[in-house]
């Protein structure tokens, strides 16, 4: 019972979201994220970003429902992915852009760039 539980917190949080593949590259001026969210409309979509994190919420068109899961049988169904994604540097939120294109989901987060003099002495 313990390892099902591990295995299904891994995948569904607590709300019935199932957290998508997702995949950042680290660019030199930008963070590139690509998030995958089939059957998932534009509309549905909602990404927010502060200077440390991304969040990503999609609704489905429809819902899945997995009735048999390998040697677990159970029937579990969910229609929303959700992922919060920390990022290792600090990006420009108010530039970032994002495309959705055959399920696929691409944002750009530009990086803060701060050029600091240093005064010789």
């Amino acid at each position: 019972m313990g390892m099902e539980r591990d295995l299904l917190k891994a995948t569904w949080s607590y709300n019935g979201n199932l957290e998508p593949l997702c995949e950042v590259e680290d660019l030199e001026d930008l963070f590139l994220v690509t998030v995958d969210l089939p059957r998932v409309k534009k509309e549905d979509v909602e990404v927010h970003t502060t200077r440390n994190t991304l969040e990503v919420t999609a609704r489905m068109s429809n819902a899945v429902c997995w009735e048999h899961w390998g040697v677990v049988q159970k029937k579990i169904a969910f229609q929303a992915f959700k992922k919060l994604i920390r990022l290792p540097e600090p990006i420009a939120p108010e530039q970032a852009e994002a495309t959705l294109k055959n399920g696929v989901l691409r944002i750009a987060l530009p990086k803060i760039r701060q050029k600091v003099s240093i005064k010789l002495v």
